[in-house]
């Protein structure tokens, strides 16, 4: 098997240098941004011309730097940071999604991408039991299943062992983790990817984990049965279910709520 250091590397080159998922690389300076209480107006438009091609794709505006500017004073004056990282998500939503082989059976990339929405949303609800930011939680969400990607990207790049997920989880999920780290997203999301993989209690925060794989499994089980009334929940593991500290209700009903709001689109997080 290859080892880390080389799967890292080369999902890291398929980030940085191939420029699969441009509106992937602008997330995580928007975020520290989001994190500077007090951002200037310069500081604004700097990260809007930093790559202007992209920024005037999401902006729906010309490429012209007055036009850039006069964009990045709405952001600090009116819509705020929180409004660019909105159009920031749903961009990488279209983006990130793909499945070049389609190793999976049963996923495509429809699938995934409502996979993933859903759970986000899903986690978001718990931020304040487990003392986590909601974008943090949402975004944990969201990347939870773009490591099927990755391992796809990687399959496809021959950087794997094998064409089996479950056997080269662990290390997708590690070089996704520290891929992320390199780009700067913050250290919560990057653990909670590196720990997607590790038994339960192995993980840094074992209640936000055991919720989210449960999470997972009631949208997969959804996917395959066609059933949103979540009634027979036998598929949910009762380990996971402990280490939550919630109750059968208590995870359940949040999803039944995300599902029945779930449109199919991503015009908010």
């Amino acid at each position: 098997m290859k080892t880390i250091s080389h799967t890292y590397d080369r999902l890291l080159r398929l980030f940085q240098f191939e420029q699969r998922f441009p509106t992937l690389l602008i997330l995580p300076q928007v975020d520290r941004l989001i994190l500077n209480n007090d951002p200037t107006l310069g500081e604004v438009v700097n990260l809007c011309e930093s790559n202007s091609t992209l920024f005037a794709k999401l902006t729906k505006t010309q490429h012209g730097n007055e036009d850039l500017r006069q964009f990045a004073k709405d952001i600090l004056l009116k819509k705020g940071m929180s409004y660019l990282q909105s159009i920031c998500i749903r961009a990488m939503n279209q983006e990130i999604f793909v499945l070049p082989l389609g190793l999976i059976d049963g996923l495509t990339e429809t699938v995934l991408k409502r996979r993933s929405i859903i759970l986000a949303r899903y986690l978001k609800l718990f931020h304040a039991e487990l003392s986590i930011l909601p974008d943090d939680a949402y975004l944990c969400g969201l990347f939870y299943n773009f490591r099927l990607v990755c391992f796809e990207l990687l399959a496809e790049s021959e950087a794997l062992g094998s064409d089996n997920f479950e056997l080269e989880e662990e290390e997708v999920s590690c070089a996704l983790g520290a891929s992320f780290r390199n780009l700067g997203f913050n250290n919560k999301i990057c653990t909670f990817i590196e720990n997607s993989a590790k038994e339960i209690y192995s993980t840094e925060h074992p209640s936000f984990h055991a919720i989210c794989r449960i999470g997972n499994q009631m949208i997969t089980n959804s996917d395959q049965t066609g059933s949103t009334t979540f009634r027979n929940t036998s598929f949910i593991e009762p380990k996971l279910l402990e280490v939550t500290g919630l109750s059968l209700r208590e995870i359940v009903d949040p999803m039944k709520e995300v599902v029945k709001d779930f449109k199919g689109g991503t015009n908010r997080q």
